[in-house]
């Protein structure tokens, strides 16, 4: 089983807690040359382009200046420890031991807009590029076009190399569809996590976050791999529901 999550926007690169081993982004020469597209953009045109205010346009625009493909340690973390969103905050990536972090850079990739495809342990810099911005680059007007093929054709890899039959989608909507499903040679199961309102089953964006990142933290603390392992589940009271899941979707429900 092979797990696709989304990355966060807020970031942490204090030193604080770090991995004893890293690995190298996959896609580097691809996030230099977007690196290199975003160095021609001014200021006021970054402000634009990525949807942010002044102060954090001025933030990113140093971050782009000095992003380096040669990623040294001090400038660097890896990226299952720098993201600090609601997600990885659950992930708590922070307890883990060795073979976590092992099992973990087996079974489970990180969507990027810059990076495309990470592994855990992969080193990252400071950097904020969303995955629906539109920017003109060689494969077309937007990053779905840059990543698409790219992030789908080593999705096929890393099945067929490691006879891997489903792809488990704990990401969200803006980023898993940067993957091309019908050129994808394993089955997909999505997983949506629901709450009760006026007798009607909901998904609220910020409590699927967080229960994404639970689950995360359950399959990689107890080694799951196979899919009915996953009905077992119970993290933030949610519960495996049977009669609203299906062959392509698992849904829990609080």
């Amino acid at each position: 089983m092979l797990i696709v999550i989304s990355p966060s926007k807020t970031q942490d690169f204090s030193k604080n807690i770090e991995s004893k081993t890293h690995t190298i982004p996959v896609f580097l020469k691809e996030s230099q040359e977007l690196i290199i597209l975003l160095k021609n953009y001014k200021l006021t045109e970054l402000i634009s382009l990525l949807k942010i205010s002044k102060p954090l346009a001025e933030l990113n625009y140093k971050r782009i200046k000095n992003w380096d493909i040669l990623h040294p340690e001090k400038k660097s973390k890896t990226a299952i420890l720098a993201f600090k969103g609601e997600a990885f905050e659950n992930i708590k990536a922070h307890t883990f031991t060795t073979s976590d972090f092992e099992f973990s850079s087996h079974h489970i990739r990180i969507l990027s807009g810059l990076y495309g495809l990470l592994r855990p342990l992969d080193y990252i810099m400071p950097h904020r590029l969303e995955m629906r911005t539109n920017i003109n680059n060689s494969s077309g007007k937007n990053l779905y076009k840059f990543w698409s093929e790219k992030i789908t054709f080593e999705l096929n890899r890393i099945a067929k190399e490691n006879n891997f039959k489903i792809l488990l989608n704990l990401s969200s909507n803006e980023y898993f569809k940067v993957i091309n499903c019908k050129m994808l040679n394993i089955d997909i199961v999505n997983v949506a996590f629901m709450q009760k309102y006026n007798n009607e089953y909901k998904s609220m964006g910020i409590f699927s976050k967080k229960a994404r990142g639970k689950m995360a933290n359950f399959i990689i603390k107890n080694r799951i791999t196979q899919m009915s392992d996953l009905e077992q589940f119970n993290a933030r009271g949610y519960v495996f529901n049977s009669e609203l899941s299906s062959k392509g979707e698992m849904v829990y429900t609080q």
